[in-house]
């Protein structure tokens, strides 16, 4: 797995406890989806919470970071995604064979 860095020099407490839980939870071989995503939304709820509360020249100092963190989110979650449909396509065309056979 690509090594994640989700700390700029803007990230607040709350926020690099909450990086900290998404990266502990993809340095599992086979992380829990679902804490996945309630992970990655509790993240966003956080970032645009800060966001509303940030004059403007911090507010895009803070966006322009948080942009680049998204990324490499993005970079990390959308190959899991691509072979999750992967292994779930295999799996009901293999189900669709054996009922064909079974006929």
């Amino acid at each position: 797995m690509k090594k994640l860095t989700l700390h700029h020099s803007l990230t607040f407490p709350e926020l690099d406890a909450k990086n900290e839980a998404l990266c502990g939870l993809l340095c599992v071989q086979e992380p829990d989806i679902e804490q996945l995503r309630q992970l990655v939304i509790e993240r966003d709820q956080l970032v645009l919470s800060h966001l509303e509360n940030l004059e403007e020249e911090s507010k895009k100092s803070f966006a322009e970071a948080e942009l680049a963190c998204n990324k490499q989110l993005i970079d990390v979650i959308q190959p899991m995604l691509d072979e999750t449909e992967t292994s779930l396509t295999s799996f009901l065309r293999s189900r669709k064979a054996i009922r064909n056979y079974q006929k």
